[in-house]
């Protein structure tokens, strides 16, 4: 049934695709664990989802999931003083939602940026998500041969408008170099790539990614 709140998207949605049933996820006060309206919304997408197949869940099941529950790579805190959070955004949609996420994380903290996209994405859509919410960018690279070369993304950000960038190939050392600039009571974050990503978490010396 097509309600009259239903949102637009869900709305173009039921009209090209009459036989088949549309859920649409409401907003609620369950708090989840994985940070970012993006995940709230994700996971109110798979609770509707689940309602619409097996019937309602029970709430303090729910309750106890959403407090829970942690996507690796996606808005993941792995250190603090500053805090520092790894993100998997690979492309324009997927930087948008991370970007609308930020203020509230950053809560006025200035954020440096470790960045690394590969070249077949749209690297300027995503920095022009990026860039409003950013003090400093450090571009690197990541092992995917894919990968663009840290001058590219510097030299981009800067055709955007954007002039405190700065290059460091090694992702473990432009992380660093992040946290320094940063200090304590700064705020962090590593994105752009699932390869960055991977480069970052596995183990000092390993060989390959662990994602």
């Amino acid at each position: 049934m097509i309600g009259p709140d239903l949102d637009p998207e869900a709305l173009e949605l039921a009209r090209a695709t009459p036989a088949a049933r549309v859920v649409v996820a409401r907003e609620s006060d369950v708090v989840t664990a994985a940070r970012g309206a993006f995940q709230r919304r994700n996971f109110a997408l798979a609770r509707a989802a689940a309602d619409a197949l097996i019937g309602a869940l029970d709430d303090e099941a729910v309750r106890a999931a959403a407090a829970s529950t942690l996507v690796p790579g996606r808005f993941e805190v792995v250190d603090q003083d500053p805090e520092t959070v790894i993100d998997g955004a690979h492309n324009p949609a997927g930087m948008r939602a991370l970007a609308e996420s930020l203020p509230e994380w950053l809560d006025g903290r200035d954020l440096v940026v470790v960045l690394s996209i590969l070249d077949d994405k749209d690297a300027a859509a995503m920095l022009q998500a990026l860039i409003p919410h950013t003090a400093h960018i450090v571009c690197t690279t990541n092992a995917n041969p894919r990968a663009l070369p840290p001058a590219t993304l510097q030299s981009l950000a800067r055709q955007l408008g954007f002039e405190d960038v700065s290059t460091e190939r090694d992702p473990r050392a432009a992380l660093a170099a992040a946290r320094r600039r940063s200090g304590p009571g700064g705020a962090v974050l590593a994105t752009g790539s699932i390869y960055l990503i991977a480069d970052l978490l596995r183990p000092a010396g390993a060989q390959g990614a662990t994602l």
